[in-house]
């Protein structure tokens, strides 16, 4: 049963996989070619036909979802709106909307600074747009998060609206037990410490900082629900010892969790514990054996069967992943290690630990070696402090002095896990970043392990060549790309990135830098996906000139990768001085393995845009013309050819005349521009003088990469689709 389980799990996740990257695909042709496989298998009596069942389900109950969602797809409507969910953030509050007309019903996400509560009602007119989404490869996707929570659209609401408070007992419940959680951590406790209690107990994300991932313990933070775990052995406690049997202890407990469960909206994690825990009381009842793998197989099934874009999300993978860490990768290291209360517990983090490497790769791209020691060390505390914590929310300490007690002494408590996890998280030495790997990849090297553990000593050293064949192959496939030539025009907003790889080596031509009052391109952007593609070292850097949506994440750059030269002219000197750069002048030429780069300007001006350096970048025979920002009385004195050309100044009309343009005659423009900026670009007549070109647009592409291996080939990254 195991195995028809896991089959079925396996093509539920092929079938969402194929609909996110082939969205427009025929559901007919899907269920066609299901219906002809699945007879195959039927008649061979294969267990993989659960799989194709799987398959063909998942794939038709994604597409039925995600055609009936249609605010996404309106710009305006005027709607009933009711909060069914609130989280605070660093910059106001984030709220879930249900919101009805009479023919739609859905959810919708709104931000506000307009302190609303859950339940709370209102009529308004608003816009309704796709959520933003990574328009580079390798980033956090918050559209595909919120497809995970059954949210496709975004409200804008513009002007004001009259509040009704909510009839709905339920919903006002849920309000209570919001404002009940803030009200007791948030007077009572350091802001740092309050931040962490109130983002274990409702989920919200009020932590600061990288350490709690680095170190691998997201899953402390309500991923694995280790927090709802440790309810239910509280609960199961203190009911037993008020003399409560077994069986109506579990049952209480178990009414009790699920109640939390509603109280903050079922994270998948939360489901995972409450569906095991459903099963294991069943099993009691009925004294049937509790196979706990199957339970999670069942479970993880129901859910995407229930909603198919879980799968989307990270909570909902490394949750499950734990889980089977502990059942099937606990044990072999328990019988080894798990003879003293403190080898046990090693034994039980190092597991998770070891389960979720390849997962934490995969969503993270680093892992701390000092993880194990981090999760060994802190576990305890946390488990220790969520039964003070539980036992706050629940009332248990009526006695005034005697709670705010407790109070100071959790504050201690999680003050020390905040202190320790910055401290261990300080030691870079043992963190090891790695290039964003294929999920399949990550998918193959976890079974495995799982496999290579579970095999036993003897029987490995037999199999010895499928692993060492297995783990080459892994090896080969995370290095894939290490040797390939391409150069990236990078969405990094109203600016310029552009990346050179040159088989090995890497470079920057700017590297951008919008910053705004709580965004930073760099670090949402530019740094994560370099380190997504396993650069540790970058060659060299181009300045164009000095403006600040081109060099404005140089630091950013310079404080995370090792840069061995920066390379500017004389007129752009002034901003890296201090960081030793070479000094370039017009007639230049570097000479790269596939690439050679020649300064065709140097700026002549005391006006910035004037001051940009020019660049022809021969790839293989094929010329790219980068200028900066130039305006357009410099570009008259550029007598060169080019295969692309990347537009000066965003494409602004002080840039890129006709005349130019037919003089280089590129065949490809390249745009890099932010979209919905101030400025207007790309200005309208540049687009109208670049009308007979093909064009990549970041606006409306994205990433761009031009390919040189082989035939050259040029791609956006943005297809037009939701997903992507």
């Amino acid at each position: 049963m195991r195995r028809s389980f896991l089959a079925l799990l396996l093509g539920l996740m092929v079938g969402v996989g194929i609909f996110v990257s082939f969205e427009n695909l025929n559901i007919l042709y899907v269920v066609g070619s299901g219906l002809v496989l699945g007879l195959i298998f039927y008649l061979r009596r294969s267990r993989a036909i659960f799989c194709i069942l799987g398959l063909v389900l998942s794939f038709s109950l994604s597409s039925l979802r995600f055609s009936s969602k249609a605010l996404y797809k309106d710009e305006s409507r005027k709607m009933f709106f009711t909060v069914v969910q609130k989280r605070e953030s660093q910059d106001g509050f984030r709220y879930f909307l249900e919101a009805s007309d009479g023919e739609i019903r859905e959810k919708t996400l709104y931000f506000s600074d307009e302190d609303l509560h859950i339940g709370d009602k209102f009529v308004a007119r608003a816009d309704f747009k796709k959520p933003n989404t990574n328009t580079n490869p390798n980033l956090f996707s918050y559209r595909r998060y919120l497809a995970s929570k059954d949210i496709f659209s975004e409200a804008m609401i513009d002007g004001d609206f009259k509040v009704y408070p909510s009839s709905n007992f339920f919903l006002r419940i849920k309000d209570s037990f919001y404002g009940c959680i803030h009200r007791i951590f948030d007077s009572n406790l350091s802001k740092p410490v309050a931040n962490f209690v109130v983002s274990v107990v409702l989920g919200e994300n009020l932590v600061d900082g990288d350490e709690i991932r680095d170190l691998g313990l997201a899953h402390i933070l309500a991923v694995s629900g280790l927090h709802l775990d440790i309810l239910m052995g509280f609960l199961l406690f203190i009911f037993t010892r008020m003399g409560i049997s077994y069986k109506y202890a579990y049952g209480i407990g178990f009414f009790l969790s699920l109640a939390y469960g509603y109280l903050i909206s079922f994270p998948f994690s939360v489901m995972r514990v409450i569906g095991l825990n459903l099963i294991g009381f069943l099993a009691f009842l009925y004294k049937k054996p509790f196979d706990r793998v199957k339970a999670l197989l069942i479970i993880a099934s129901a859910i995407l069967v229930a909603n198919p874009f879980a799968l989307l999300n990270s909570g909902f993978v490394l949750s499950f992943v734990a889980s089977l860490s502990v059942y099937l990768i606990y044990p072999y290291f328990k019988r080894r290690f798990g003879k003293t209360y403190v080898g046990d517990s090693l034994a039980f983090t190092t597991a998770i630990q070891v389960g979720l490497f390849p997962f934490i790769i995969y969503y993270y791209g680093s892992i701390n070696l000092i993880s194990i020691l981090a999760n060994f060390l802190v576990v305890p505390i946390f488990t220790f402090a969520m039964y003070m914590i539980f036992a706050l929310v629940m009332g248990i300490f009526i006695i005034k002095p005697l709670g705010l007690l407790v109070l100071v002494i959790l504050n201690i408590l999680v003050e020390g896990i905040l202190s320790l996890t910055i401290l261990l998280g300080s030691i870079r030495f043992t963190r090891i970043d790695f290039a964003k790997p294929s999920i399949l990849l990550v998918i193959y090297f976890f079974v495995l392990i799982l496999v290579i553990i579970n095999l036993g000593v003897s029987r490995a050293k037999r199999h010895g060549y499928i692993i060492l064949a297995s783990l080459v192959l892994l090896l080969v496939g995370s290095l894939s790309d290490t040797n390939k030539t391409f150069y990236q025009m990078i969405d990094i907003g109203q600016g310029d990135a552009f990346l050179l790889a040159d088989r090995g080596d890497y470079y920057l031509i700017d590297v951008g830098g919008p910053k705004y009052k709580s965004y930073d391109s760099g670090e949402a952007i530019l740094i994560p996906y370099l380190k997504s593609l396993g650069i540790g070292k970058i060659k060299g850097i181009f300045i164009s000139h000095e403006d600040s949506d081109h060099i404005g994440n140089l630091k950013g750059v310079l404080d995370n990768f090792e840069v061995e030269n920066i390379f500017v002219t004389n007129s752009n000197y002034k901003s890296v001085k201090d960081h030793d750069p070479t000094l370039l002048k017009k007639g230049d030429k570097i000479v790269l393995k596939d690439t050679e780069i020649k300064v065709i300007a140097e700026g002549d001006s005391d006006d910035e845009n004037a001051d940009s350096m020019g660049l022809l970048i021969d790839i293989r025979g094929i010329k790219i013309m980068s200028m900066g920002d130039m305006p357009a009385e410099l570009e008259k004195n550029i007598d060169e050819k080019a295969d692309i050309l990347k537009l000066s100044h965003h494409g602004s009309a002080t840039s890129s005349q006709r005349d130019f343009i037919e003089r280089v005659d590129p065949r490809i423009v390249l745009i890099s521009a932010g979209r919905n900026n101030l400025y207007g670009h790309p200005a309208r007549e540049i687009m109208d003088n670049v009308a007979d070109r093909i064009i990549y647009n970041t606006q409306i592409d994205g990433l761009v990469e031009m390919s040189f291996d082989g035939e050259f080939s040029i791609e956006g990254y943005v297809k037009g689709g939701y997903f992507r």
